[in-house]
């Protein structure tokens, strides 16, 4: 049917002109999106300002569906938002629900209900998929209106809001609100009829309103019959409008309990075309498109830009490239940078910039061609700031984000205090989603349904980090949530054999790549790309940026499932609750963390000091078993394999490597912010590591050394100091915050009070230390009157992250030919590296841990120059003192 059949009141509607001129919004054919939020610069932050001038437009707006001008595809365009996106395709011109399953719906992105008064008409064409004429069969099909969220956020209302459903029944009847109670139409007016139009009116009648539903002949417009609701409360008629189908149970009902009393309505596949929307109550929001450009993310290290653009699920018949732009910051003039190809399942384009000119910013812009099926091509824009190396920045400011089961989705106020911090670098590390995010639970087969299921719950996650990833570096480490597995043990990327806790993945390594192509293809290259079992490719590799060096690893890649390997545990193969568990039983020989090649590049890394002062490891949770009570039922757990306390040799090798650098280690994972410090054969004699908060605390984990009866709790009467840990690890709790016991009802308080928060590392180089930051959920850390939670901020001295005990000094070392260079410590009996550091200034006074005889090397690594003394001993005089000229 074209558009000039529809029969819905044409006075509701006014022009296509003029519509335009009003800022109407169309379908898969709008010119490039002009808004706020695509300029850069524009800080990250919540919508309701912007929304608010938008309730203010026009008094007639309107809205006209163009699916007829899209190509085939899943994608239903930068004004709509699939729940899910695997359930929903445009086809042969039309909108389909492809699947026969409850409460699939459709939201419009680009205009919603304002809470002004004013009419508002809707019509939209529908019919079955299977055919079937509406005399029988199954499901319902229809509008919802008011949709709203408990944050009253438009995002937000997407995944968690309730509407008012109006629609037809695929036996012939229509309702307002509970479809049980639908009004049948006349049989003889239905009589083979496989498609109709709907028609919604909603008139205010003073404080409330009267909806209208009617029912028309899709040729002739004829009246098949109308249904009617008085005294609509206002405040139903404000928030998101969309399709819906098969809405037996009132939105937000538990789907398990749906359709299942013997009544139900069953469900159906429907079609809709040509959907209209017009009236006082409808307000434009054009910024509010998402795509196709979706969002991007980059990494800047050693003068190489890699960039991925994400792209939407669009159609075989549309262009596959991204084009790619640049210009230093301040230019006019564009400068084409190439053209990258959109993969086929992971729907990233990536960009791979060799001799990057990183002293100055640049801008960049992502360009992409629609092209619809009348022959018109758009282009869209996303534009964003490449920011300039800041090598002589005194500070860097990282952030550290996991764990954002989205509860508070999209988190805007959370995002905006983080936009205002302004940190250098964000550390995505790890559970950028959970399986629950949005809804809808998992997908796992076919493949292609599966990744589609997967990006819906990956875009999500770039929806609410966009505005700040698009101007900044940001790195992203998948864990075991991103891989919709409950734990992770990769055995070196093998395919889940029996349980679980026997190790591999659940998911196909086709799948698995995706979810890495994702989220770490605009990473620096790994340092060794061969991938791993099954083809799964890997991400492990540094980072270098604002002279802060970055070991960014895959803790649970190569790491080996404890079931048939470690001790049987009568339950659960990864939870210990014997509480006469031996830990030295669990300590297997031949047990991986890291596996040997990650090791590998560690100690290459620990030693390679090019344009770094400082050193951070990066992965997805920390190195010790902290957490003593775990989950709401609050269970006490003697170990878990599941934490990188486990396998204890693999684990103090790991650590015996990266203390040698005197590197801080930057995790997620324990949704119990806390900082450590780190033992191996005494307490503090490793690095200092930081679990930093989750974003929306899930699953809770508390730490209570008394009640759990922890080794060294009865020297500690609070939760800081000297413990071991439930592997017998020396452990030093530093700072912690457990979640309230008593929490608040509303989402964002109850947020807070599960003790989620924002993580901030400061890495200040002149004075070679680390501060670090976590600050509870609510709190803006640059208020006045802002404080973080009890115990932090905590200050870390670099040599704080190898604090063994000091047995003597070498002699003072006089460096000439070079300004902070990097000191190497080598024992001369074992050939091994004790430490190495870049010192501040010229001058450095090696302390040791054991009698012996040393060689002290001094290199300036990017002048590739050096100098060593050797046979040097503890010296008894603080006024002995060596040379080392560097050439």
């Amino acid at each position: 049917m074209s558009k000039s059949d529809s029969h819905l009141d044409r006075r509701s509607f006014v022009s296509q002109s003029a519509s335009i001129a009003a800022g109407s919004i169309v379908s898969s054919g709008s010119a490039k999106l002009v808004s706020a939020a695509d300029e850069p610069g524009k800080p990250a932050g919540d919508s309701k300002a912007d929304d608010a001038g938008a309730n203010k437009s026009a008094t007639k707006a309107s809205f006209a569906s163009q699916w007829d001008l899209a190509f085939d595809r899943v994608w239903l365009g930068p004004e709509y938002w699939a729940n899910p996106l695997q359930d929903w395709r445009i086809a042969d011109g039309r909108l389909e629900a492809t699947v026969a399953l409850p409460d699939r719906n459709v939201q419009l992105l680009t205009a919603d209900l304002s809470d002004e008064a004013g009419d508002l008409a809707m019509s939209v064409m529908v019919g079955s998929i299977d055919g079937r004429a509406f005399a029988g069969g199954n499901g319902t099909a229809g509008f919802r209106v008011g949709i709203r969220g408990p944050l009253d956020e438009y995002r937000n209302s997407l995944i968690y809001g309730r509407g008012l459903d109006a629609g037809i029944t695929a036996r012939g009847g229509l309702f307002i609100g509970n479809p049980r109670a639908a009004t049948a139409l006349p049989p003889e007016k239905l009589k083979g009829l496989k498609q109709l139009e709907l028609r919604l009116q909603a008139e205010p009648t003073g404080k409330t309103y009267r909806l209208t539903l009617a029912a028309h002949h899709p040729k002739t417009g004829d009246l098949l019959g109308t249904v009617e609701r008085l005294q609509v409360p206002a405040e139903q008629l404000v928030g998101n409008i969309g399709l819906a189908v098969n809405v037996d149970v009132p939105a937000g009902r538990p789907r398990a309990r749906q359709n299942n009393d013997g009544q139900s309505l069953g469900n159906g596949r429907f079609w809709f075309r040509d959907w209209r929307a017009s009236g006082e109550k409808l307000a434009l929001h054009p910024e509010r498109a998402f795509g196709p450009l979706l969002f991007s993310q980059y990494t800047l290290s050693n003068q190489v830009l890699k960039l991925t653009a994400q792209m939407p699920p669009i159609g075989a018949g549309e262009s596959q490239v991204v084009r790619l732009e640049t210009r230093p910051t301040g230019d006019e003039k564009w400068q084409s940078r190439g053209e990258a190809k959109i993969d086929a399942e992971a729907r990233t384009a990536t960009f791979r910039i060799a001799d990057w000119d990183d002293s100055r910013d640049a801008d960049y812009r992502l360009s992409y061609a629609d092209l619809t099926q009348d022959g018109v091509i758009r282009q869209h824009f996303w534009t964003g700031t490449v920011r300039r190396d800041p090598v002589d920045q005194p500070e860097l400011v990282v952030a550290d984000i996991s764990c954002n089961i989205h509860a508070a989705f999209p988190n805007s106020q959370y995002v905006e205090h983080t936009g205002r911090v302004d940190p250098d670098l964000i550390a995505f590390v790890g559970d950028q989603f959970y399986e629950s995010t949005g809804g809808y639970g998992v997908t796992r087969d076919p493949l292609d349904r599966a990744v589609l299921d997967y990006l819906r719950k990956w875009y999500i996650h770039g929806w609410t980090w966009r505005e700040l990833t698009r101007n900044r570096p940001s790195v992203s480490l998948p864990d075991d949530h991103d891989v919709y597995q409950g734990n992770v043990w990769g055995e070196g990327g093998a395919g889940r054999q029996q349980t679980q806790e026997a190790g591999g993945y659940g998911m196909p390594a086709a799948w698995v790549n995706v979810v890495h192509r994702t989220q770490a293809s605009h990473h620096p290259d790994a340092y060794d790309p061969t991938p791993i079992k099954q083809d799964i490719s890997v991400y492990y590799g540094p980072l270098t940026y604002g002279r802060v060096s970055f070991a960014v690893i895959a803790d649970r890649m190569f790491k080996t499932g404890p079931d048939g390997v470690a001790p049987p545990t009568k339950g659960r193969a990864d939870h210990v609750t014997d509480p006469s568990f031996d830990p030295k039983t669990a300590d297997v020989p031949g047990a991986e963390l890291l596996g040997d090649r990650q090791m590998k590049f560690l100690r290459d890394w620990a030693d390679d000091w090019r344009g770094a002062d400082m050193k951070a490891v990066i992965s997805q949770t920390i190195f010790t078993a902290m957490a003593t009570h775990h989950g709401g039922e609050h269970m006490r757990l003697v170990a878990d394999y599941d934490t990188n306390a486990w396998p204890q040799t693999a684990r103090n090798e790991a650590l015996r490597v990266i203390r040698k650098c005197f590197a801080v280690h930057l995790a997620g994972d324990q949704h119990l912010p806390a900082v450590v410090h780190y033992g191996i054969d005494q307490h503090r004699d490793a690095g200092v590591a930081f679990a930093g908060p989750a974003v929306n605390v899930g699953y809770p984990r508390t730490w209570e050394p008394q009640v759990a009866g922890m080794p060294g709790a009865d020297k500690n009467e609070g939760l800081t100091g000297d413990f071991l840990d439930h592997f017998h690890h020396p452990l030093t709790v530093l700072a912690v915050k457990n979640p309230e016991t008593q929490q608040r009802r509303p989402v964002l308080e109850q947020m807070e009070d599960k003790a989620s928060g924002l993580g901030i590392v400061r890495f200040r180089k002149p004075e070679r230390s680390v501060l670090i930051e976590c600050w509870p959920y609510l709190t803006d850390p640059t208020a006045a009157d802002a404080r973080q939670f009890q115990g932090w901020p905590i200050q870390v001295a670099q040599t704080d992250n190898y604090a063994a005990k000091v047995a003597g000094h070498l002699p003072m070392i006089q460096v000439r030919g070079a300004a902070n260079p990097v000191v190497h410590v080598i024992d001369e009996a074992t050939g091994e590296a004790v430490y190495s550091l870049r010192i501040a200034g010229d001058k450095f006074r090696p302390h040791v841990f054991a009698d012996g005889t040393y060689t002290v090397r001094v290199s300036d690594p990017e002048a590739g120059r050096s100098g060593q003394a050797t046979g040097l001993k503890l010296a008894k005089s603080n006024s002995a003192s060596v040379e080392i000229a560097l050439n």
